[in-house]
């Protein structure tokens, strides 16, 4: 606690020496302090004992509200996860691109475009699934929990509502052997469909130099709604994923440009490039 402001009221001799017996509380201030406001709204401790007021510069200037502009920046970034997890050997995925508009470095709406694509037999399973490359989108808003820190640094939150239109088939499923002891061939024809799902993300976002980023996300997803199918629902949907599978991820390259604004604040020492 600083002593930057200081009023002293006239007391009665002797009555501030018995301000010095008084015991402290944990943040080192005497038991008999008063906490009120002054006419400037600031937080201040008044002594009951001896009259004196002390301002608590830690506390009033803590930032308030928020610091950086409302339009402040944009982003665009593509999702490499799927072209990684391709390579270790996942059978579904393609790609994805985003873009995110920054509100006051706090609220981040974002839209996300992506392809999906499948071809995969399930483990100890007789028949291979098949899905063309389709097309996804994903509106939400991420939440960035340090939003008066350093914009470079980034830990969110948030929401998303994905949908795509796909279609899906079976083209050669084996039966089991029947009465003649021979294995039957059967397929089914492709299927189109629709699915809608809702997403919960949690991750965080570095920069790395230049205004370029790395960001990781863990994802929480669930279906919200499917079109019906003839032939039983369908395995894979693209930019969710796997059906029952709930959780994903994410791994981004990213680049931010700063928009134009009257007076940066004093404290933004990124390095991102303003847009002209």
């Amino acid at each position: 606690m600083a002593q930057s402001q200081r009023k002293i009221t006239p007391v009665q001799p002797g009555k501030s020496s018995a301000a010095k017996t008084e015991q402290t509380d944990a943040d080192g201030r005497p038991t008999t302090l008063r906490e009120a406001y002054d006419d400037k709204g600031n937080v201040v401790f008044i002594d009951t004992v001896t009259g004196m007021e002390w301002v608590d510069t830690l506390i009033n200037n803590k930032p308030k509200g928020n610091i950086y502009p409302k339009l402040y920046t944009v982003t665009a970034g593509v999702n490499v996860w799927d072209p990684v997890m391709r390579l270790l050997g996942q059978h579904y995925g393609l790609g994805e691109v985003w873009g995110e508009l920054s509100l006051y470095n706090r609220y981040n709406p974002i839209i996300v475009l992506g392809l999906g694509q499948a071809s995969m037999t399930p483990d100890g399973q007789n028949y291979t699934y098949r899905s063309p490359m389709a097309p996804y989108f994903k509106l939400g808003v991420n939440y960035n929990i340090l939003y008066n820190s350093n914009p470079r640094y980034q830990v969110h939150v948030g929401v998303r509502y994905g949908f795509t239109p796909f279609s899906y088939s079976i083209p050669n499923a084996t039966l089991a052997p029947g009465y003649w002891n021979e294995p039957e061939q059967i397929s089914i024809p492709s299927q189109r469909t629709t699915a809608g799902y809702f997403e919960f993300v949690a991750g965080l976002r570095v920069d790395l130099a230049k205004g370029f980023s790395l960001g990781w996300d863990v994802i929480y997803h669930a279906l919200l709604h499917e079109g019906k199918s003839t032939y039983g629902k369908p395995l894979y949907i693209p930019g969710y994923g796997k059906r029952g599978a709930p959780f994903g991820g994410s791994f981004s390259l990213s680049y931010t440009f700063r928009l134009p604004q009257k007076s940066a604040p004093a404290d933004d020492d990124s390095d991102t490039h303003s847009a002209q």
